[in-house]
């Protein structure tokens, strides 16, 4: 699998890591495990590394899984905290991924930096909101590059 889950502790926080291409099934099983570490932990916030992540499942699957994540943690979900993958499609899934979770009621963010992450994860529901550290919009220095799609579209 693509991917690696962990407890961190000094965060009260799920650590996710994804890289290289993540089919549909991989993250249903990455949505499977999550929920079983945050049943059985308690942990309600998650920091995910995306940096090596390269894209791979569909929108419409991103859609599905992100509903039925939904459906099965009514007034559970935490806070997300997401570092931006370096390839700009992947960077553009990730996004789409963050807007449906955010409809659906969760708090998800999106951030250049680990630091950055860290520090809205950790912060209070309060001071994240009266920080404006939302992350979502990252200014053109912390985009992440260009980059091409296999088959040699830009």
């Amino acid at each position: 699998m693509p991917f690696e889950i962990r407890e961190l502790r000094e965060l009260s926080a799920i650590d996710i890591r994804l890289w290289g291409r993540v089919t549909a099934t991989d993250l249903r099983s990455l949505a499977t495990r999550v929920l079983e570490v945050a049943r059985q932990t308690g942990l309600r916030r998650a920091l995910v590394d995306c940096r090596s992540y390269l894209g791979g499942a569909g929108f419409r699957e991103v859609l599905s899984l992100t509903r039925d994540v939904a459906e099965q943690t009514p007034g559970e979900r935490g806070r997300e905290a997401i570092i931006t993958p370096t390839d700009a499609y992947a960077a553009a899934d990730v996004t789409f991924y963050v807007h449906t979770a955010n409809s659906l009621g969760s708090k998800a963010r999106m951030f250049a930096s680990r630091e950055a992450a860290v520090a809205w994860l950790t912060a209070s529901e309060a001071e994240a909101m009266r920080s404006g550290v939302s992350g979502q919009s990252l200014g053109a220095e912390e985009s992440p590059a260009r980059s091409e799609r296999p088959g040699g579209a830009a």
